[in-house]
């Protein structure tokens, strides 16, 4: 009983959190404030990447390839947030600009404070946030396929 009580309260409290406050870099090197993201209007998606890490390479690119068509249908905002460190983040950089990630928001946690903040122990983990800032969903790694299952997820908070 005990463990099926502490199953429902892990369960209940996965999808719990709100986006944490946290500052990084955009793609010119300046502060970007992890609140700005919320605006009381439009969803937005985080992914959190690695420029060694090749499924995030390719989540990311079938992200893209989709990115203006689901956009249109459902708007919602996508983050990608690198986790190299600042000795790899120029490569996470040129990735970035090299790969046509131009409709993304490119946040470069060098510091590693939103990795932090959000438990994020590995890479591609990607998060869906309500308008309100409110997490509502999550999944760790990626298989082809996966940017459907959050398009459907996405288009659920327009229902």
């Amino acid at each position: 009983m005990l463990i099926m009580a502490l199953a429902i309260m892990f369960a209940a409290n996965t999808y719990a959190q709100t986006l944490p406050k946290a500052e990084m870099q955009d793609m010119s090197g300046k502060t970007l404030r992890s609140e700005s993201w919320i605006d009381g209007k439009t969803p937005f998606v985080i992914s959190f990447w690695g420029s060694t890490c090749k499924p995030c390479m390719q989540e990311l690119d079938a992200m893209s390839e989709n990115y203006e068509e689901w956009n249109e249908k459902t708007p919602f905002r996508m983050i990608a947030i690198a986790t190299d460190d600042s000795r790899s983040v120029a490569r996470a950089r040129s990735l970035a600009k090299g790969r046509g990630w131009d409709d993304f928001i490119l946040a470069f946690d060098v510091n590693g404070d939103m990795r932090r903040a959000m438990s994020v122990t590995t890479t591609p983990r990607v998060f869906l946030f309500d308008k309100n800032g409110k997490q509502v969903y999550m999944h760790i790694g990626y298989k082809p396929g996966d940017e459907y299952e959050l398009q459907r997820k996405i288009k659920e908070l327009y229902k």
